[in-house]
């Protein structure tokens, strides 16, 4: 799924300076995080790179000053892109990265969304930390890539809880919403570098013109660079590239990073006087990596490589992504510019090198690199074949990476194309966001026109298929799309084993359960199952089963479900939560209440902040209570079934719900309580009601659930409202008179 690239730092140019002094400020204690932010091009990464090499360099090396004489930590590297920019996304690369570096040798969880990635590998991932007796840095490059609240928060939770063998490293252009690093400042345990203490001074201004471009400079000419640059390290390379191609000191004005005048010294600290060297540098400026050949395949000229090779040795700003130098990369700052520049001033050639560079890693089979490419050349026709295929759940890894890259298609584009608008009412329908598909299918019924998405006689049948794939609260509405589907298409349909398997889940949540295995035989003999279907059916056959009051079957139903899983190594998902419910119910009808109340309750964590498009998360709820019933702990039952019976309030059609609960409720010999009359809460209310009778603060409690500190109190004042109250005693109080919390 990862190029090893990613997972290696850019190796340091011969005339890197060293800079232990950048880290003197810290006590003695290693610390728990280090944040580095300063805009491109002020040796960010460097200065992570060498951070982590004198954590990794034995006791008494002087390279190891950083860290002040500890013992040697082992590195985790993880350079992050856009394509990382959700939970799922992030702890993927992440837990790939520490696989590799042997934190664990166990399989890396394909978590998704925030509660996945929690239960799925953050928590295991600080575990794993703590397990061993070695000290570890985990360096996040690029940092400022993560840009969703979800995802910066989940970061959060995990620099706040690490392990004291753990300093984690942020690299970022941008600040970062990370309240655990001010916790950390205040304990003198998190250090913070910025644009002052990475500018040059004269004195590492000069050994940088001297060593890297051969320049011996007088005192007053090394200050005028350092006048002119801000001290700003990757100007003074370029500064010292033009001066040493001949460019006079007097001729180059002050560039700043906010200056545009910056374009100019790129062109002449690079390539100097030479169109020829300029226009092969704008060629390179596509890739976000390249080799020898991929470049000539796709530049076309046999002097692009050694060119590329002559400028890294010259300014450091082409640099390695690798140890055996094949994976190269141009520094962001120059790439950026240099892109920009080429859109300007020759698009169509813009376009011409990314179809090549597309053809180059689709055969590598590198679909981020791919997709990267295919968006380059505006090619927007290919990723909607890539995406709207039935089959993508198998091609796109997952499916925040598929809307992410959607997010970067123009609005142009977006609207003259349903097939890009299927892909997204269908990702967005199994996430959970019930406004972005129904906007998705809006714009594409006024796409679709004139143009046929494949698969579907029209857009009608489109229509039908998303809305049969979740219900979000009315489930008559969802099984009615499914029926239409089925009786429109035949068997020889790629979809129509999905639209039953899900048209089955209907009738179990509207309590329909024999008329649901009827359907699940008939899925099951249209032929082998693929492989999500492969946990699903199973799953759904064992809780009609339970419904049917067939314990020994539904058994045998939840071990094949139990199987499948093991078997395709599916981790904490929300899309695979009636597997959970199924299991969980199992155990606890097994008598083993314990394992069945820990199922429940670590499926609800993985459903934390995900769209509720089944109705999973009451019925897991239900579990829950049933465990506690169990176990004796009808108090907690209670506020379980309270929270079930709360969510089922906004819901136009919940189907067997409500009759679930009130089953359940009865052998708690227990009736709902008086909170029932006033205005519910919402889930989000309901979880942020649980923590308020702690010592968290509103900041800390957004942290917890992976929401602003702003909507942790505008959810506050929303349950002092509903509950009548005004202050958070009070609320914790009514709360629990009502039976909302324990």
């Amino acid at each position: 799924m990862f190029p090893a690239t990613k997972f290696r730092p850019p190796t340091p140019g011969p005339n890197v300076i060293a800079r232990p002094e950048l880290f003197d400020q810290r006590s003695g204690a290693r610390p728990a995080v280090v944040v580095v932010r300063a805009p491109a091009g002020y040796g960010k990464t460097t200065a992570a790179a060498l951070w982590a090499e004198g954590g990794s360099l034995a006791d008494g090396d002087p390279r190891a000053h950083g860290f002040g004489g500890h013992r040697p930590a082992r590195c985790i590297w993880v350079s992050l892109d856009v394509d990382d920019d959700d939970p799922a996304g992030l702890w993927a690369a992440i837990t790939a990265a520490a696989a590799g570096a042997g934190l664990w040798s166990g399989r890396v969880p394909e978590a998704s969304g925030v509660g996945g990635a929690r239960a799925g590998a953050i928590v295991p991932l600080i575990d794993a930390f703590a397990a061993t007796d070695a000290d570890w840095v985990l360096v996040l490059d690029d940092a400022h890539r993560l840009t969703h609240e979800d995802t910066v928060a989940s970061l959060d939770w995990f620099v706040g809880r690490a392990p004291e063998n753990l300093t984690t490293i942020v690299a970022t252009r941008t600040p970062l919403a990370l309240p655990a690093v001010d916790r950390f400042l205040a304990r003198g345990r998190a250090i913070e570098v910025g644009v002052e203490e990475l500018r040059l001074d004269d004195r590492q201004a000069a050994v940088l013109l001297r060593d890297a471009h051969g320049l011996e400079l007088t005192a007053s000419d090394v200050a005028h660079v350092v006048e002119v640059t801000g001290g700003w390290p990757a100007a003074v390379s370029l500064v010292g590239s033009a001066l040493a191609r001949g460019v006079p000191l007097a001729g180059i004005g002050a560039h700043r990073p906010d200056d545009g005048g910056l374009d100019a010294l790129v062109r002449e600290g690079l390539a100097g006087s030479s169109r020829q060297d300029h226009a092969l540098l704008l060629s390179l400026s596509v890739f976000e990596r390249f080799d020898a050949v991929t470049v000539q395949e796709v530049v076309q000229d046999d002097r692009a490589w050694p060119l590329a090779m002559e400028v890294a040795a010259r300014t450091g700003l082409v640099a390695t992504l690798d140890d055996e130098g094949r994976w190269w990369r141009l520094h962001h700052l120059v790439r950026d510019r240099l892109a920009a520049e080429l859109q300007r001033e020759d698009p169509l050639l813009r376009r011409e090198l990314h179809r090549r560079a597309f053809a180059v890693f689709e055969r590598e089979h590198d679909l981020v690199a791919t997709i990267h490419h295919l968006l380059g050349a505006d090619d927007y026709d290919t990723i909607a074949d890539i995406l709207a295929n039935v089959r993508s759940t198998t091609i796109v890894p997952r499916q925040s990476l598929g809307l992410s890259w959607l997010d970067r298609i123009p609005e142009s584009a977006l609207d003259r194309d349903p097939r890009l608008a299927f892909y997204e009412a269908w990702a967005t329908s199994t996430a959970g966001d019930a406004t972005r598909r129904d906007r998705a299918l809006a714009r594409g019924r006024l796409a679709a026109v004139g143009r046929a998405v494949e698969g579907f006689r029209n857009w009608d049948d489109v229509e039908d298929f998303v809305h049969s794939m979740a219900c979000f609260g009315d489930v008559g509405t969802a099984h009615r799309a499914g029926q239409r589907f089925l009786a429109s298409y035949d068997a020889s349909s790629p979809l129509m084993p999905l639209v039953a398997m899900r048209t089955a889940s209907m009738r179990y949540l509207e309590g329909r359960c024999t008329e649901a295995l009827e359907l699940l035989d008939d899925v099951e003999r249209a032929g082998p199952l693929a492989r999500p279907l492969r946990l699903f059916v199973p799953a759904y056959r064992a809780l009609c089963l339970f419904e049917l009051d067939d314990r020994v079957a539904a058994a045998e139903q939840v071990e094949r479900s139990v199987r499948a899983r093991a078997a395709y190594k599916i981790g904490p998902d929300p899309v695979y939560l009636p597997a959970e419910q199924a299991l969980a119910r199992h155990r606890t009808e097994s008598g083993d209440a314990v394992a069945g109340r820990a199922i429940a309750a670590g499926a609800l964590e993985t459903a934390r902040q995900q769209g509720d498009s089944v109705l999973v998360v009451p019925h897991l709820l239900i579990e829950l209570a049933r465990a506690e019933l169990a176990l004796g702990r009808a108090a907690e039952a209670v506020v379980s079934l309270n929270r079930a019976e709360e969510l089922c309030v906004g819901f136009s059609d919940p189907g067997a719900l409500p009759a679930r609960i009130r089953q359940v409720r009865e052998r708690s010999k227990t009736r709902r309580s008086a909170a029932g009359n006033r205005e519910a809460l919402s889930r989000r209310e309901l979880e942020v009601l649980t923590l308020l009778p702690s010592a968290l603060s509103a900041a800390e409690i957004g942290s917890e659930l992976f929401v602003s500190t702003n909507t942790v109190r505008s959810h506050v004042k929303s349950i002092h409202r509903k509950l009548g109250v005004t202050t958070r005693t009070e609320a914790v109080a009514a709360a629990r008179r009502a039976g909302l919390i324990a």
